[in-house]
């Protein structure tokens, strides 16, 4: 689960010591303090995640009154580096699940939880991108986080680049695309590349990526929720991987 760390030494001091273990930083409305300046500079260097809370909401947050004006979620979840990942699959032909700025925790938690029962090798986030690991990430996963690996990377194409070479091929959901979803042959080593909320993939990825796949809506429907989509691919690829 996750811990609050609140006061503005105290956040200071964890973001110069452990800015690793920083999922996101909360800062109350309306306040010029010099040091919340400070921490609201350091954070974005940093590139972790920041956003404000009215003072009802950040006590909330922060579980006191005390909390200066600031506080900071930090996740037990513990990183696997994607190369070490990759040295060690859990897969002969690895499958991945990348993440690039999805911002509705029950999503990210619902695709880990899906990740999670296909027997996936990682879930793979961008640093400053998207919802943090926290207490409703944990929750809509129903526990998987708490066995899948979950990787985090600092640039979202040049990671795409880095597994296209390592010999993967990287997919993307695409509404547009000519491609049907189990036309992929998905026993090859995988990477399944799931865009954000309303605005899909940056322009930056869509580069990297070497196969685009529609799912067929008969209904009236314009799309599917991100994380059925998700469930959709990953199933398929389970289907195929089993035989």
């Amino acid at each position: 689960m996750d811990t609050i760390v609140y006061g503005r030494n105290a956040v200071l001091a964890l973001l110069a010591a452990s800015p690793e273990k920083v999922e996101k930083v909360y800062f109350q409305f309306n306040t010029a303090h010099p040091k919340l300046k400070e921490i609201l500079i350091r954070a974005k260097q940093l590139r972790i995640p920041v956003g404000k809370a009215r003072l009802e909401k950040l006590c909330e947050i922060a579980g006191t009154t005390k909390h200066q004006g600031v506080c900071a979620l930090v996740t037990s979840k513990t990183y696997s580096p994607l190369e070490e990942v990759l040295d060690a699959p859990r897969n002969s032909n690895p499958l991945l699940v990348i993440l690039p700025g999805l911002n509705d925790p029950h999503n990210i938690g619902a695709i880990i939880r899906t990740a999670e029962a296909v027997a996936a090798d990682a879930v793979v986030l961008v640093e400053g991108k998207g919802s943090p690991l926290n207490a409703a990430v944990h929750k809509a996963s129903a526990g998987a986080l708490s066995h899948i690996r979950v990787s985090k990377v600092r640039n979202l194409a040049r990671t795409l680049l880095f597994l296209r070479e390592k010999g993967f091929q990287v997919v993307a959901a695409d509404m547009e695309a000519e491609a049907n979803y189990t036309a992929v042959d998905y026993t090859r080593p995988t990477a399944l590349v799931m865009g954000s909320e309303g605005k899909g993939l940056p322009p930056e990825a869509l580069k990297e990526c070497g196969s685009f796949v529609r799912i067929p809506i008969a209904g009236c429907v314009e799309s599917l929720n991100v994380s059925v989509s998700a469930g959709v691919l990953l199933y398929e690829a389970m289907r195929q991987r089993l035989g």
